[in-house]
């Protein structure tokens, strides 16, 4: 029995935490390349610059209609012969093309997302800047392999496209919240916000972040609420930044198909208002066991910096979530 409840480790990665974002290793057609690891995502995706550098097979999409949060629209899957993540490797994967280009750094290969991750249990080790891909063969429970004082276990709910929902109280106020390693702050939409708390765009509470201005930008708030709390882990004093989610208005006539705050993120119809990012995981060892539908979470003891940023998030650090609908 002791046997059977070890955990198997598939993959083993040592990450970059820079812009915000966790980036791992992996070869795409035998190229060194980094994907940002985004559970927000319901599909994994490549970034143009880096198809069109390795010659990857493109082809149109002509079913189904999928847009980033800005509203520019994916047109194009590539065809990925072999994918490497560790020492494993895919065979001939489909990857969404993103409309634009994610960043000018050459090493840039892309997203792993829901549509990958979802097959294994997936350990983020922010103290020792790691990823750790696990065999989902295992007892339930017999996860906490590390060294920890006490252990909170946060129930989760994987809807159809891949997401993440977890309960989140908010200065005593619960939310549903997509769980979205792709996104370093943490978003509460400008409706929920008006709804719950009150909060306007013109309340004295609201500070509207410097580089959100722009003919084709959405404008973003930032409001210091007093507690958010998850499963018993209370975080104080965290920043939450509000928004304006377009996709429920200006595509909601064009049936967007996934992404952060998603039409289809609960199969009953409902949408979630609120984005959990990295800033107020960054401090803890978070283990997301995708088939019990639970993530394990101690204190990590990983310094504030840990996700590439110090302190408080800056004004810089507001890009919108990278994920597509």
């Amino acid at each position: 029995m002791a046997d059977d409840c070890k955990l198997a480790r598939i993959a083993d990665l040592n990450v970059q935490l820079s812009r915000g974002k966790i980036f791992v290793p992996v070869s795409i057609e035998g190229a060194s390349r980094l994907m940002a690891l985004d559970t927000g995502a319901p599909l994994s995706a490549v970034d143009p610059q880096a198809a069109a550098d390795l010659k990857l097979v493109t082809h149109r999409i002509y079913q189904g209609v999928l847009f980033d949060v800005t509203g520019k629209q994916f047109t194009e899957m590539a065809v990925v012969h072999t994918l490497g993540i560790g020492d494993m490797r895919t065979q001939n994967a489909h990857l969404l093309v993103w409309p634009s280009r994610m960043s000018d750094d050459p090493q840039m290969g892309g997203t792993l997302a829901a549509d990958l991750l979802r097959h294994y249990d997936v350990d983020l080790d922010f103290a020792n800047r790691k990823v750790g891909l696990f065999s989902q063969d295992h007892c339930l429970g017999k996860v906490v392999y590390w060294q920890a004082q006490a252990v909170a276990v946060i129930p989760m709910r994987v809807v159809s496209s891949g997401h993440i929902i977890v309960p989140v109280m908010l200065d005593g106020r619960q939310f549903d919240a997509v769980l979205d390693t792709g996104s370093y702050n943490t978003y509460l939409s400008l409706e929920a916000a008006q709804r719950v708390y009150g909060l306007t765009p013109d309340s004295p509470e609201l500070q509207r972040i410097k580089g959100a201005d722009g003919p084709n930008s959405i404008p973003v708030y930032r409001h210091m609420f007093n507690t958010l709390t998850l499963e018993g882990i209370s975080i104080a004093n965290p920043p939450v930044y509000i928004w304006h989610d377009v996709t429920k208005y200006s595509l909601a006539s064009q049936s967007p198909a996934g992404g952060s705050r998603f039409r289809d993120a609960d199969e009953s119809g409902g949408m979630t208002d609120m984005i959990l990012g990295l800033h107020e995981l960054r401090n803890l060892h978070v283990y997301i066991a995708y088939e019990e539908q639970k993530i394990y979470v101690t204190p990590s003891g990983a310094d504030p910096a840990a996700a590439g940023n110090s302190g408080s998030p800056s004004e810089t650090q507001t890009d919108l979530p990278n994920t597509p609908h």
